[in-house]
């Protein structure tokens, strides 16, 4: 499956915070050190949550299982909030 910033979100990382803002729905989140970073991945065109997983291995000291559990329940509040979109398709 495939990740990526839904369309109608902006941002802007401030502070080394990201700070984002759902058009739709006027709505600000902010995303501390780890969800920045994760957030930088994405714009960068990280778009797996594999990759996701194996860049922050090797840049964070943390378990492996702690870091899934983590990046999913992340994952999981962005895509509820609207700020993300999840396809089928495979990224080329």
């Amino acid at each position: 499956m495939s990740l990526a910033i839904a369309p109608q979100v902006v941002f802007e990382v401030v502070g080394g915070e990201a700070v984002l803002l759902n058009l739709e729905s006027g709505t600000y989140y902010q995303l501390t050190d780890v969800g920045s970073r994760i957030w930088q991945l994405l714009e960068q065109g990280e778009t797996s949550e594999d990759g996701l997983r194996e860049r922050l291995l090797g840049e964070y000291d943390v378990s492996g299982d702690q870091l899934q559990a983590d990046l999913e329940a992340l994952l999981g509040d962005l895509l509820a909030a609207g700020l993300l979109t999840r396809s089928d398709a495979r990224p080329s």
